[in-house]
């Protein structure tokens, strides 16, 4: 309601002290969450944050912002001092980063001493990497993918339009890493014109809109927790505007209604209105639905792997609650076929699901009570933030994140104050 409403109660105070807990959540300067939180008025401020940087260096000035330290609340300002330099490998702008952080953080780590002694006494968390060998099909699926990815970013470079097709690049890669968990999450990412295939063209308004639904329906079908660039939480009514990048429907509406006459894109900047957004038809998302039921299903390696962990894990202690984490919400729900038939009782948090549902699940799972779930099938995201699910002593990462930090913000989740078992991931 910021910015629609007058103002808040939070807002017509001025505090003493305000302190963000995750504070990285108010990254994107343009997210009505970001400008609210820009906006209270205090004396002495805190960020809280196991992952200041998420994306990119750009994620900073946010938090620089909120701490109002000038003069870098200047964004040209940051930019031309930091940021830029530091992006062109300049070592002056390195040094001047190095220094700011410095004098600006208190670091705070598990394994930190006062007085010689640790600050949170825990038990010794172990990490193991298991390497899983592909079927044949799995393998031969995979080679054939990427092939085909090489040849694409082969014309890219041939063409010199290698950072043109960016996205691309990384779609060709992320499609790779989704073969190896199982390869039915890569059915619906495949387009028979690559990777994306999506140029406006001089197509006429009906193909345009069949592209961009298109473009939506893979996008959503990807299997990840796919979040909203303006309020940086899982999509709820996903759109799709004319310069093809995917928001929540309230969150664009509401950049659209306080930018008027002329809104732009919160990524690319292009024009917006709220008469071109356009939603997956509901008649469309069914049809995919029932195509995916009809599909038998299979395993795969990387679940064969997992289901023979936790069989043995469940013989041998059968109270031992464990976390499977996955970036891919499909690939969780495929997960969860094998744990009914093998008579797991488990519980599931991600990002789609209401706030009451993500306590429940919680509170079901952290119950020690006989009966209570000895799984919880959780999302990369849904899981970096604050929880504690200390119940569980096990985590089985099923693919690896390429931000190492928010491995660990996830790893967290059951190695933190309160567990009382060695924690085996």
């Amino acid at each position: 309601d910021y910015g629609t409403k007058g103002d808040s109660p939070l807002h017509s105070i001025r505090w003493l002290r305000v302190i963000l807990d995750e504070g990285h959540a108010i990254r994107n300067p343009n997210a009505q969450q970001t400008k609210a939180v820009l906006d209270l008025e205090s004396e002495r401020r805190w960020v809280l944050t196991g992952t200041p940087i998420q994306n990119s260096l750009k994620d900073l000035w946010s938090l620089l912002s909120f701490l109002k330290l000038k003069p870098f609340i200047d964004r040209e300002w940051w930019h031309r001092t930091i940021q830029r330099p530091v992006t062109m490998g300049d070592e002056g702008g390195l040094r001047r980063l190095q220094s700011l952080i410095k004098n600006i953080t208190l670091r705070r780590t598990k394994t930190s001493k006062i007085k010689g002694k640790p600050v949170l006494e825990l038990p010794e968390r172990k990490v193991f990497i298991q390497h899983i060998t592909l079927s044949d099909e799995e393998r031969k699926i995979y080679q054939s993918v990427k092939n085909e990815g090489r040849a694409t970013i082969g014309r890219y470079f041939n063409e010199g339009t290698v950072l043109a097709h960016y996205a691309d690049v990384l779609g060709l890669l992320l499609r790779l890493r989704q073969i190896c968990c199982h390869t039915y999450l890569l059915t619906n990412a495949v387009s028979s014109n690559g990777p994306s295939a999506f140029s406006l063209g001089n197509d006429t308004p009906e193909e345009l809109r069949k592209k961009l639904i298109r473009k939506m329906k893979l996008i959503l079908s990807s299997g990840s927790d796919e979040e909203c660039a303006i309020c940086l939480d899982s999509l709820t009514v996903p759109v799709i505007t004319h310069c093809a990048h995917v928001f929540c429907k309230p969150c664009i509406c509401q950049v659209i209604q306080n930018e008027q006459p002329h809104a732009k894109c919160p990524l690319c900047r292009n024009d917006i209105h709220e008469d071109n957004l356009l939603e997956c038809p509901p008649e469309e998302l069914a049809r995919d639905s029932e195509k995916k039921s009809d599909m038998e299903w299979t395993s795969s390696s990387k679940i064969n792997a997992l289901m023979h962990a936790l069989t043995d894990l469940r013989k041998k202690n059968p109270n031992i609650k464990s976390l499977v984490v996955s970036q891919f919400t499909t690939f969780l729900s495929l997960i969860e076929i094998p744990l009914k038939a093998s008579g797991f009782v488990f519980t599931r948090l991600d990002g789609s699901m209401a706030q009451k549902k993500r306590v429940e699940s919680i509170q079901c799972f952290q119950n020690t009570e006989a009966g209570s779930p000895t799984i919880m099938l959780l999302s990369l995201k849904a899981g970096g933030v604050g929880l504690n699910l200390s119940a569980a002593s096990r985590v089985f990462l099923m693919d690896p994140a390429w931000n190492p930090a928010a491995e660990d913000q996830c790893f967290d989740r059951c190695h933190r104050l309160g567990q009382k078992q060695e924690v085996i991931i």
